[in-house]
């Protein structure tokens, strides 16, 4: 290398912009240090002080000369220009002074940011191999539509889109167009294309209307998702995730990502088994290990972050499948375990980030699907033109650049983030919700089954029963159910909304095939108020079961629970129960 350098290198043009405090100037000559932008090595370029006067920091320009042999010992060549011209100035170049936090809110001078800049090379390498990885597979890359008329998870957390278009509101004669949503998921378009492709897979945006600040939730993020044909069982799907989850950890020790990391001074929390399978655990297992441990979980509950993050650490802090969620806590379109209890599906959960990836098998039958509240025609449709057994998963592309790069804020995982508080209405007006807690009470005092998305489309059908396209549309754009727990339910509606969701209540009559009514028992203005008074409500329930309870075994039952919920025992005995807790 140092021979071919005695010989003088041609590269006559040179553009970029000066970096940090790299402007200096020694004799006749300006010595200045050049980010290209392309690659992660800062070029010295040399230029007479004639016509590099006028290059401060900060500054983009572009130069003409010749790559030559430094004779200086920090680098092996240098850039001589004999021409330069400042095509830019800055007015104010402190890009890496700049705390984290300022950057996320001048997003559009991140990448000034010499750190950032190298993590967006490094998003775009690994962006890259993810294609590479599933087009070598026989994977077909699909192009999903991001304007949908299907809410896919069913759960009313979509962004509605709208117009000002007189003839788009009124539909070309008339009549009002069906509403249209930003895509929460490609997942369906994927299965109608799957039956003929087998293999197919997309990465773009989605969309959650969800108001998260958090550091871990975006409203804007990049999905990678897959289906697959002629699979049944959840296995096969977990390999998929396991073996692209461990390539791409595998690419952090080539050479081609290392000069950026080094930069970027990021890494993974902990480190992924390459060789070695990840730990699988079924559900209910896993609800057992959280509760022996000590931590609050029920099976109905379902898992909270610090449930996920506990379950990694009770297996070495390495990645750990979840499989066989109950079907209360999942989408109708997931198939079942043949005692209609649990789904075929499945959760990986990493360190540091909780779930990472999410998928199952998908239901075959049309009629199952259709007695689940599904009522997209052409996706039942697909069931019944000879579709084989499917089944597909889900990865937030954002979430995993966190676990493998060990970023703490996911807002730090991309150029522009968007979440919920930056959207332009909620700059406009301030919108103020109600909280409504409901018990659901059955006919013949049987236990309630029915899941968000059923709960959220019963409402919605007597929205457009009873006002029509313009209370559906009130009520569409803000009504979402927040909270199922056994026969309590959290829903939540804008102010504008709430005097037409009032008079809906009273005349639900069944929620997909069970008859039920639903009963308001608090509206506050908070979840924490709903919180606060769902324990309440859950503490007198066992108090009163506490005082009709006969048996020792019963009781200490009892008294656990409460003890779990209130942090004390509780205090209301009999003087029989005293006498027989005393004489036990």
């Amino acid at each position: 290398m140092r021979h071919i350098l005695d010989f003088r290198l041609v590269d006559s043009h040179k553009k970029g912009w000066t970096v940090g405090k790299s402007v200096q100037k020694s004799g006749k000559n300006v010595f200045v240090k050049v980010d290209d932008g392309r690659s992660n090595g800062l070029v010295q370029l040399v230029a007479s002080k004639e016509i590099a006067n006028k290059v401060k920091v900060g500054s983009a320009i572009q130069a003409v000369g010749s790559l030559e042999k430094s004779l200086g010992s920090q680098q092996e060549t240098e850039f001589v220009a004999n021409e330069l011209r400042v095509v830019g100035q800055d007015e104010n170049a402190r890009y890496d002074d700049l705390s984290a936090d300022n950057l996320r809110k001048k997003t559009h001078l991140r990448a000034r940011n010499a750190q950032f800049a190298a993590f967006l090379r490094l998003r775009s390498a690994i962006f890259r191999e993810t294609h590479e990885f599933f087009m070598s597979r026989d994977f077909i890359h699909i192009d999903t539509p991001k304007l949908t008329r299907n809410d896919c998870e069913g759960g009313g957390e979509v962004f509605d889109v709208v117009t000002t278009s007189s003839e788009a509101l009124n539909g070309s004669e008339g009549v009002k167009e069906d509403p249209m949503y930003l895509s929460v998921s490609s997942q369906l378009h994927l299965e109608a294309l799957v039956s003929r492709l087998q293999r197919v897979y997309t990465l773009g945006p989605a969309f959650r209307a969800e108001k998260q600040q958090s550091h871990a939730h975006l409203s804007e993020f990049h999905m990678l998702e897959a289906e697959v044909a002629f699979v049944e069982t959840i296995d096969e799907m977990c390999d998929l995730v396991e073996s692209y989850v461990q390539h791409m950890f595998s690419l952090l020790d080539s050479p081609k990502f290392q000069p950026e990391l080094k930069i970027i001074g990021y890494g993974p929390t902990s480190p992924v088994p390459t060789n070695s399978k990840f730990s699988r655990i079924i559900y209910d297992d896993a609800v057992k290990l959280l509760t022996s441990k000590g931590s609050k979980v029920t099976a109905k509950s379902g898992l909270s972050k610090k449930n996920e993050l506990d379950l990694v650490k009770y297996h070495n802090n390495l990645p750990v499948f979840v499989t066989h969620y109950p079907t209360n806590q999942k989408p109708f379109y997931m198939a079942r375990t043949t005692d209609e209890t649990s789904t075929l599906s499945f959760d990986l959960l990493v360190p540091g980030v909780g779930e990472l990836a999410g998928g199952s098998v998908r239901e075959p039958d049309a009629e199952k699907l259709k007695s689940r509240g599904c009522g997209i025609e052409w996706y039942l449709e697909t069931r019944r033109r000879g579709q084989p057994p499917t089944a597909g998963f889900g990865i937030g592309f954002e979430r995993l650049l966190q676990y493998m790069l060990g970023i703490q804020n996911i807002k730090d995982t991309l150029a522009f983030p968007r979440w919920y508080r930056h959207c332009q209405y909620q700059k406009m007006v301030k919108i103020k919700n109600r909280y409504y807690v409901i018990r659901m009470i059955t006919n013949d005092g049987s236990q309630p089954t029915p899941h968000k998305p059923l709960i959220f489309r019963e409402l919605m059908k007597l929205a457009a029963e009873m006002f029509g396209d313009f209370g559906y549309s009130i009520l569409k754009m803000s009504l979402s159910v927040r909270v199922l727990d056994e026969d309590v339910i959290v829903l939540r509606v804008a102010e504008g909304g709430n005097k037409y969701f009032g008079a809906i209540l009273p005349c639900v009559h069944k929620i997909d095939k069970q008859p039920m009514v639903l009963q308001t028992i608090f509206i506050g203005r908070s979840m924490r108020s709903c919180e606060k008074r769902l324990i309440k409500i859950r503490q007198d329930e066992l108090h009163s079961a506490l005082k009709q309870c006969t048996t020792t075994e019963t009781r200490t039952q009892i008294l656990g629970a409460i003890k779990e919920i209130c942090g004390k025992p509780a205090r209301i005995f009999t003087d029989e129960q005293r006498k027989d807790q005393s004489n036990s």
